[in-house]
């Protein structure tokens, strides 16, 4: 039988010195306490080791040799790991003090992969915005069901499976979209968890988070054009309704039926012209993802 903890909670960290403090005193307050912290952080300076180094809690810190994308560092982490689940969770959020509590007992319960909930931090207009445009699907509310995609914030699942369909791979920011996939393909389910909650620390400005809409929605545009490389037709009319409005609006109107079943149709149409402008970047983002696949050169996704 092994000695170590049944959890293991994995972080990639990169100049989280801003956050890293509030995200270790969340963990900290944990009612759950059979778990491990790893740490793996590629950043350039030492900021966040002299924030670990002063903590009284054990940590486990690994500084590999170079920078790591996040799923990289999760990989990394995942090596160093004792526990028999794995949750993967960032540093720029916050948990609720039965977090793990809720996941480790959803998962008992059930036995599937456990999605928990995410709520904004703080109440800023734009902060609010640029929650609902990201994280609307995995509001705390409503009861358990089935999703089918967990964001790398907020997500356990045992080792073995990470294990099974290969951990974390490719190299475009989409460890979630990736992860997800592939437990999906071996059978897994997603079970959205709403009462295992981390409050989401957004500290970008308006226009870094337009860009990196902008960017992320030509990753997993390039990403899913691999995936349907050998449908083109299909392929052809997701690029058309991404450069009509349609999907603009699709999107909003699953928004706002996210947002009213939180409670928050009111905070949705307060904070419209953010989301609006979210979605119009991610989506216009994953056309040009869909041309370049349909029309230009291979972006090399990874379509495993």
């Amino acid at each position: 039988m092994s000695s170590g903890p049944e959890v293991s909670v994995v972080v990639p960290v990169y100049l989280s010195e801003a956050t890293l403090p509030g995200f270790l005193d969340a963990l900290a307050r944990q009612t759950f306490r059979d778990f491990e912290t790893i740490l793996v952080d590629s950043g350039p300076t030492d900021a966040c080791e002299r924030i670990v180094a002063g903590r009284a809690e054990a940590i486990a810190y690994v500084r590999p040799g170079g920078r790591l994308l996040p799923q990289a560092a999760r990989n990394a982490g995942a090596e160093r790991a004792r526990g028999t689940l794995l949750v993967h969770t960032d540093p720029d959020v916050y948990a609720a003090p039965d977090w793990l509590e809720r996941l480790v007992a959803a998962h008992r319960e059930t036995g599937h992969v456990v999605v928990g909930a995410l709520a904004c931090h703080g109440r800023r207009w734009m902060d609010l915005g640029i929650h609902l445009c990201k994280f609307s699907k995995w509001l705390p509310a409503g009861g358990r069901r089935p999703v089918d995609m967990g964001p790398t914030a907020n997500v356990l699942l045992p080792r073995s499976l990470f294990e099974e369909v290969g951990r974390f791979h490719g190299d475009m920011l989409m460890g979630d979209a990736t992860l997800s996939r592939d437990l999906v393909a071996v059978g897994a389910t997603l079970l959205f968890e709403p009462r295992a909650v981390v409050d989401h620390h957004h500290i970008e400005t308006l226009r870094s988070f337009l860009r990196e809409r902008w960017r992320r929605g030509i990753l997993f545009g390039s990403l899913r054009g691999g995936w349907m490389r050998e449908r083109k037709a299909a392929l052809l009319v997701l690029l058309l309704a991404s450069v009509a409005p349609v999907r603009i609006a699709s999107n909003l109107a699953h928004c706002a039926t996210h947002a009213a079943r939180s409670g928050g149709l009111g905070t949705f149409v307060a904070t419209l012209p953010v989301v609006a402008l979210g979605f119009t970047a991610s989506i216009l983002g994953e056309a040009k993802g869909y041309a370049e696949v349909l029309f230009g050169p291979s972006r090399g996704s990874d379509s495993s």
